[in-house]
């Protein structure tokens, strides 16, 4: 299983309460799994500290995700990158590592029961899961989509959203659906339509509930049913102070290397004229 999240600098409290619940939550399972933290732009401290998580075995491997490599629209400072950079994460994981991938927003925590009750629920939901996001399809897909893909938006209109904030793939059963939410993310017309705003839209998570509602795939599971609790990023820095209480987590140090200012003084000999 591959467990996959990732942050910029404004969600470093987030991701490392995840970080910590999910080192805790996987304890004890019979579970083999990769978990990967992608840094979407994090500050040189905030990365050393992820780092050195990770050195002490809290997860398997740190990436510098590279936008360089994609679309210019992809920049997450300017409209969060259309949250694009998701689509583009999960097929990159997806095409090293074929099997189970999940995507879980640093803000999600997941019980225990989630990861116990996985392999079940991808054989009876046919290789994916997402739970239900609040709003239908006729509020949160633009119609910009439709057009994009040649479809009537009408067959959609009283579908339920799926919840791109935590989603599992199966990819033995389901490796079209993520190419193709990938090759949509490269195209801004396909992921932000002209016109398309989160007043109206939802981006990555729009195009997935599409993608997955044109083959007949519904998200009609509530989090609960997961054991999935989203948007806890409110709560973060209360689950790090717990954890590390609890744990007695020692703080991480960041040496600073002090510059020496060796600074040679000029010797000002003033020369007396002898009369």
């Amino acid at each position: 299983m591959n467990i996959i999240t990732g942050a910029s600098k404004n969600h470093f409290c987030p991701l490392k309460s995840f970080i910590y619940h999910l080192n805790d939550t996987l304890k004890g399972l019979n579970v083999k799994k990769r978990v990967f933290v992608y840094d979407l732009g994090l500050t040189k401290y905030q990365h050393d500290e992820i780092k050195k998580l990770m050195e002490l075995g809290y997860f398997d491997e740190l990436r510098v995700f590279n936008f360089s490599a994609y679309p210019s629209f992809w920049n997450i400072n300017i409209a969060r990158g259309e949250y694009a950079w998701k689509p583009g994460i999960v097929a990159e994981v997806a095409k090293e590592y074929p099997g189970i991938v999940a995507w879980l927003d640093s803000g999600t925590l997941p019980e225990k029961a989630f990861f116990e009750n996985l392999p079940s629920l991808l054989v009876e939901y046919d290789g994916l899961i997402s739970p239900n996001s609040p709003g239908l399809m006729r509020t949160w897909t633009h119609p910009g989509v439709y057009a994009y893909y040649g479809d009537d938006e009408t067959k959609y209109y009283d579908f339920p959203s799926c919840n791109a904030a935590s989603v599992v793939f199966d990819t033995k059963k389901v490796q079209h659906i993520i190419d193709d939410w990938y090759s949509c993310a490269l195209v801004k017309d396909c992921i932000a339509p002209v016109g398309s705003s989160r007043t109206n839209h939802r981006q990555d998570q729009a195009i997935l509930t599409y993608l997955a509602a044109r083959e007949g795939r519904y998200c009609f599971l509530e989090l609960e049913e997961l054991w999935l609790h989203t948007h806890q990023d409110r709560n973060c820095q209360q689950i790090i102070t717990h954890y590390e209480k609890l744990h007695k987590v020692k703080k991480i140090s960041h040496k600073v290397k002090k510059k020496s200012h060796n600074v040679k003084k000029k010797s000002h000999k003033v020369k007396i004229k002898t009369h």
